[in-house]
């Protein structure tokens, strides 16, 4: 029993652990590159993360309330079943994002009857299912728990199916920018990881906690490595050698600077602090640190000093 514990509470410090860098690294991706299909992919990690927490972690702190319990064993079952239910919205949005990431990254256009199909669609076929295992025309004599996760690891291997889609059809995938990528290879590997936490999850009790353990790392970790393949394929442009002088318009395009961005690199320039730069642009200070942090790391320059000597090396200003 202490074994088991000890595992568990290793487990979600590695799980929240991975959690929080899934989080981050998709928020300081929207925050650099400004993209709304980087948008798309911070909500869909925000709220896989939250059902995994929740249908998760909260499912197996019940488990343990309940344990210390006198209830009938059909009011455990069902409590332990109403748990990861509950988390159901927070999955089915993610797989909405997920899909919507995989479409607008790969130029499919995501019209509004979309959610209007995919939720309706989803909730119809959960109360379908509902109803035939009420009338026990679906047996679920393997256990409750078990059959909810195998069910729900059935659903997202079909939408992670239709997730790859856009990419396979495609012959050719473009970079979202000129520094961040995520193609086909990159689906094909983080797919890799999507079949092996499935299997996993069929079996998830098959040698007890160490394997529910196991499972429940794997999952976490596969589901944050679209943001993590993203950073790490991440490439910052480097100009070459003997291409100098060049207009700061064109030093601005091939950075990706924003109309914005360039007026505070000009500020920075002149030597204007960043109080005097929110003052000149009439935007708050916070707003003028923001637009520092996504210019530093796309020009690859950690202070203001380095930021000015690249600007005068590169361009006529």
């Amino acid at each position: 029993m202490l074994l088991d514990y000890l595992l568990f509470i290793i487990t979600f410090i590695v799980s929240a652990a991975l959690a929080v860098v899934g989080i981050t690294i998709s928020y300081q991706l929207y925050q650099i590159h400004q993209k709304p299909v980087l948008q798309v992919l911070l909500y869909q990690q925000i709220f896989v993360i939250s059902f995994y927490v929740y249908g998760i972690w909260g499912n197996i702190a019940l488990q343990e309330i309940l344990s210390d319990l006198s209830l009938p064993a059909v009011l455990s079952s069902k409590l332990t079943v109403f748990i990861p239910v509950l988390g159901i919205p927070f999955l089915a949005v993610s797989w909405f994002m997920l899909l919507r990431f995989s479409f607008e990254l790969n130029g499919i256009k995501v019209t509004k009857m979309f959610p209007l199909i995919f939720f309706p669609g989803l909730f119809v076929f959960i109360l379908l299912l509902a109803v035939l295992v009420d009338k026990e025309i679906v047996n679920i004599d393997e256990g409750p728990d078990r059959f909810i996760i195998r069910l729900i690891a059935s659903l997202n291997l079909i939408i992670h199916f239709i997730f790859l889609a856009p990419f396979v059809a495609k012959k050719n995938n473009k970079p979202l920018t000129k520094e961040v990528r995520f193609v086909k290879k990159h689906v094909l590997i983080y797919m890799a990881g999507v079949l092996l936490y499935s299997v996993e999850l069929f079996f998830f009790n098959f040698w007890g906690t160490f394997s529910v353990c196991i499972s429940i790392i794997l999952l976490f970790a596969v589901s944050i490595s679209i943001p993590v393949i993203i950073k790490l394929n991440e490439k910052t442009i480097l100009l070459p050698q003997n291409q100098k002088n060049i207009s700061f318009s064109d030093f601005c395009n091939l950075y990706e600077i924003s109309k914005r961005e360039s007026e505070i690199i000009m500020e920075i320039c002149t030597g204007k602090s960043n109080k005097d730069i929110s003052e000149k642009l009439f935007i708050t200070l916070q707003t003028v640190k923001d637009h520092n942090y996504r210019i530093y790391s796309k020009l690859g320059v950690k202070t203001r000093g380095q930021l000015t000597n690249l600007v005068r090396e590169k361009t006529s200003i």
